[in-house]
């Protein structure tokens, strides 16, 4: 029999209003045990269904740690966070609630369509030198960015003004789900190095004119092969480094 939070309420303020249950029930679609448990006072929550393992309170703690975590650079996984709701569980003297002893991904799935703000995304990992990179370094290099500009007499020159930036690219990046805002487009997830045994890099460098020179790869090996060294775009550049 299936019935909404409406119906369940209808049918609850017609019995108190002197209908009998199982007119209730069959008027409003509502199961006369359902009905019955919550008019006799049987039962400790108002809402249709089970009621959570956790209270409203306890909820909005476990919503506001995963979102602190994030802002921090390190959002939860599905895993991760289900092992905090169980810590969260024993500190609280709660984790008996679990038959297993520890929350369930199912139990997981219904908290996040409690909580709403929270999504499940798949993350990008960025290294925590850039993790950590504030707003003010960013704008004291684009000051001295301007200030070599103008000292040299660069403003009319953007032919002589380059740009050099690199890409590395590892051979084992996992990119897991996590725990996010909803309105969170892009999720970032530090980690410590390049993520794996092999790292490759690769530079580029323009001018700011559009004039692009050549790509210039690096391999993280103790020699370079030749095979290596074939394939890429005319001129481009390989050597390789060992660390």
């Amino acid at each position: 029999m299936k019935y909404n939070d409406n119906d369940f309420e209808l049918a609850i303020e017609a019995i108190e209003n002197g209908c009998s249950i199982r007119e209730a029930s069959n008027n409003f679609n509502v199961p006369y045990t359902t009905l019955n448990s919550h008019s006799n006072r049987l039962v400790l929550y108002d809402n249709v269904g089970r009621p959570s393992k956790f209270t409203k309170e306890e909820e909005v703690c476990l919503e506001q740690a995963a979102l602190a975590l994030q802002n921090w650079g390190a959002p939860l996984t599905k895993t991760e966070f289900i092992n905090l709701a169980k810590q969260y569980a024993l500190n609280l003297n709660k984790s008996n609630l679990f038959p297993s002893g520890a929350p369930t991904f199912d139990w997981l799935h219904s908290f996040l369509k409690r909580h709403q703000n929270l999504v499940l995304k798949k993350s990008r990992p960025i290294e925590k030198k850039r993790a950590n990179l504030s707003i003010e370094q960013v704008n004291k290099w684009f000051d001295l960015l301007s200030k070599v500009i103008q000292e040299n007499d660069l403003a009319n020159c953007p032919g002589q003004i380059f740009n050099c930036d690199e890409t590395g690219m590892s051979d084992s990046i996992t990119y897991s789900k996590v725990l996010v805002h909803r309105q969170t487009t892009t999720a970032y997830r530090t980690q410590g190095g390049t993520g794996g045994k092999s790292y490759t890099t690769v530079m580029f460098c323009a001018s700011a004119t559009g004039f692009l020179l050549p790509p210039f790869v690096i391999y993280k090996s103790k020699r370079l092969f030749q095979e290596w060294c074939v394939g890429g775009p005319p001129n481009t550049g390989f050597s390789n480094s060992k660390k």
